[in-house]
């Protein structure tokens, strides 16, 4: 059996990776950083299963930073198949530097590595917040990126699907795939757990726009089946539906008892709330939730064109009611 490496194990898309490679025969390698903790990876493995610390002790993990290219290299060099799942998020511009050093470079040396040993291939995970907008058309695998977007995560993630293309060019097989907003449960600091948390918070009032949204387990089975179809130089959309932001706060409040979105946020107070988020970020050093370039989503929906990957591969979609309200049960017991 192929030797098969993860990189980003211990995050949301990595964890649920790792327990569906595990179900499907895989013992995969995974990095980790020396000082990562991996209770939430443990976790996902027991909400899923009965015998999941038994599953989890399957997964071989190696300390390892993607930025350590020498480390790397002795690791890279015995895999035939990576799923490159490592990244950094972040809504704060001023990390802008440290995302391209994790996101960009970091990917840059995985492909240098891959090319290097010849792997058999790749699976790299990007965002759509790489894809360009189309005026009122959904956004398909080739719209063009737009300079005008000035997230510093999109453009680092950009730049790494540009490594990954640099690696198609030069003989690598592979493919990427292009996720909407991630539903999934245990980490609850970032995605739809933001979300989640915003919504206690929020009372009765929500933000205009939607979004594309996927749940986990659709995402990485369908990479998984990928893979397993040795698709190369292609690229993914990966979303089940859309939805409004109002839809999702609602059914999230519904399942928490919470008070149901019923006022609509202007688009002032929102810029006003998010500066003051900023400015209480720079003061204390707390991530922030959210940023200025998060406000063009509400003013416009986002929409995707996600027939691609339909006439790809075979995939019967989890609703996205039934997801949260699956994830909110873990949510509950960790709150």
């Amino acid at each position: 059996m192929s030797k098969t490496l993860v990189t980003g194990g211990t995050g949301l898309v990595g964890a649920h990776l790792l327990y569906h490679l595990i179900i499907a025969g895989v013992k995969p390698i995974a990095l980790k950083r020396p000082k990562s903790n991996l209770q939430n990876v443990i976790n996902i493995f027991n909400f899923y299963s009965q015998n999941g610390e038994k599953l989890f002790n399957k997964i071989t993990w190696i300390n390892c930073d993607i930025l350590d290219i020498i480390d790397l290299d002795e690791i890279v060099k015995n895999i035939q198949i990576i799923y490159h799942c490592a990244a950094l998020v972040s809504f704060n511009n001023e990390l802008k530097n440290k995302m391209l050093e994790v996101n960009t470079v970091g990917t840059s040396n995985i492909i240098d590595l891959s090319l290097k040993y010849n792997i058999n291939q790749i699976c790299y995970v990007s965002s759509i917040a790489t894809l360009g907008k189309n005026e009122d058309l959904p956004a398909d695998e080739n719209t063009h990126w737009s300079w005008d977007n000035t997230s510093g995560y999109a453009i680092s993630k950009y730049l790494a699907e540009m490594e990954v293309w640099r690696g198609f060019s030069e003989g690598l097989n592979g493919f990427i795939v292009n996720p909407s907003l991630i539903i999934g449960p245990g980490f609850w600091n970032s995605g739809i757990g933001t979300i989640i948390k915003k919504t206690f918070i929020s009372g009765p009032f929500y933000v205009s726009g939607s979004c594309g949204v996927i749940d986990v387990n659709d995402l990485t089975k369908i990479m998984i089946s990928l893979m397993d179809k040795k698709i190369t130089n292609e690229r993914f959309i990966i979303n089940s539906e859309h939805i409004s932001y109002k839809k999702l706060m609602s059914i999230i409040s519904t399942e928490l008892n919470l008070t149901k979105p019923s006022i609509q946020l202007p688009q002032i107070i929102l810029k006003i709330l998010i500066c003051i988020n900023i400015i209480w970020g720079k003061l204390t050093g707390k991530k922030i939730a959210i940023s200025l370039d998060t406000i063009k989503y509400t003013k416009k929906p986002f929409l995707l064109d996600s027939s691609k990957i339909e006439k790809t591969i075979s995939h019967s979609y989890i609703k996205t009611s039934e997801s949260i309200k699956k994830y909110l049960e873990l949510f509950k017991k960790n709150s």
